[in-house]
């Protein structure tokens, strides 16, 4: 009898024990539910994520415990971690430049017509452009916005901007679309042109690797590359010149080099894509125009601050890309002629994007390019501040394409 009862009492203690853990199981569920929809609103992730992987373990939900907190955002993730303002700290990133020794163009300092597209709706023409002739609307290639030219034989384009002679110093930077296809039907064109619209000047690539340059149809350099320069993506094409003297790259390539030019007095250009029996559509993107400025010395001795858009960086990073290495080598340059001056490396970013992330990346720019600048040159590091004021300090609006691109930039100010 005795043995009979405690059969049925422990019977009872184990239906009331499965019960238990059925409810504690279920109270579990409820509350991993209910921090899962706090992390969603991105409440506090840290500590959610901590009470999420404590919940899993204590349920005994194995995939649980593998779940992740919300997703960061693109821009957050590519944030490096910040290091010290004062002496820069860590170590320098920066492409390999042995490839650019012989490459030595410097962008304007002062932008006068940016657009990369992304103001434009998919499908329409761009609309800060005008139509000389042909099809051209606005497309995407991953996260990049372009123009695309599907127009048979030659179709123009021309940029919104005055009419009027160019600077004394300019550049123009654009990018275009290679498909590795050794096309030799597919042409990609930039054109100066005079004060009644006619063309003066050309040059063009197309995706066999021929480049060709010419003023008032005489030809004037002539450049064969090598199949990789036709790689799948974009490319760019780089033009600095003076009112006497002009030189062109193709991605680090230089291939044309002009030191005198006569009766040759543009006022404008335009730019476009001829496809005749190609299947391939012309792809531009990034379009840059600025004036031109003075010397690095010159900057320095008259305002006390140098102001350069030459040392480069891809979005979000604080890695320095290689078409940097003439303006970094200017700036070594000026240091080692100058051994008692000191610096203060400053980065600024345009206002897109979170406050505290331009603060950080601006930071960490400064830091690669002072980093950069000691091990390369051997400066000493005394003599080299880095600091980053992100969005605080505009030099332009932040309300056109043009004034965002100013902003975008390093200072180099005199201690």
């Amino acid at each position: 009898m005795k043995r009979l009862c405690f059969i049925f009492i422990s019977a009872i203690i184990a239906i009331a024990l499965i019960g238990f853990s059925g409810i504690a199981y279920g109270q579990f569920g409820k509350l991993k539910d209910k921090v899962k929809g706090k992390v969603e609103d991105k409440a506090d992730e840290k500590v959610d994520k901590k009470i999420d992987e404590t919940i899993d373990k204590a349920a005994g939900d194995d995939q649980g415990a593998a779940e992740k907190p919300a997703e960061e955002s693109k821009e957050a993730k590519e944030q490096p971690a910040a290091v010290d303002a004062k002496t820069g700290g860590g170590t320098a990133t920066a492409e390999d430049m042995s490839l650019y020794t012989k490459y030595d163009f410097v962008p304007g300092d002062k932008v006068i017509f940016y657009d990369d597209f992304s103001g434009d709706e998919v499908g329409e023409f761009p609309h800060r452009w005008n139509l000389d002739n042909g099809i051209f609307e606005i497309g995407k290639k991953g996260q990049d916005f372009v123009v695309i030219s599907t127009q048979d034989f030659l179709g123009t384009i021309r940029p919104k901007i005055p009419d009027h002679p160019l600077p004394p110093k300019y550049t123009v930077e654009y990018d275009i679309y290679g498909n590795n296809s050794g096309d030799y039907n597919q042409w990609y064109h930039f054109f100066w042109v005079d004060t009644a619209g006619d063309n003066i000047g050309e040059f063009r690539s197309n995706l066999y690797g021929s480049t060709n340059f010419k003023i008032n149809e005489k030809d004037i350099a002539n450049k064969e590359l090598a199949p990789s320069f036709m790689a799948e993506g974009l490319h760019s094409i780089k033009i600095m010149a003076t009112r006497n003297s002009i030189k062109i790259y193709y991605d680090k390539e230089r291939v044309a080099n002009v030191p005198k030019t006569e009766d040759f007095e543009p006022v404008g250009f335009r730019i476009g894509a001829s496809i005749m029996a190609s299947e391939s559509p012309g792809i531009f993107s990034l379009f840059r125009y600025a004036e031109g400025g003075k010397t690095l010395k010159e900057q320095l001795d008259e305002t006390g601050r140098i102001i350069t858009h030459g040392i480069l960086f891809d979005s979000g990073s604080d890695k320095i890309k290689g078409e940097s290495y003439k303006t970094l080598a200017d700036i070594g340059q000026l240091l080692t002629e100058n051994p008692d001056l000191k610096l203060s490396i400053e980065g600024h970013t345009d206002s897109d994007g979170a406050d505290d992330s331009n603060m950080k990346l601006s930071q960490n720019r400064a830091n690669s390019a002072r980093t950069y600048l000691v091990d390369t040159y051997k400066i000493d590091g005394n003599r080299l501040e880095a600091k980053g004021w992100g969005e605080s300090k505009p030099i332009d609006n932040n309300t056109t394409p043009e004034g965002k691109a100013n902003n975008r930039r390093v200072e180099l100010v005199k201690l």
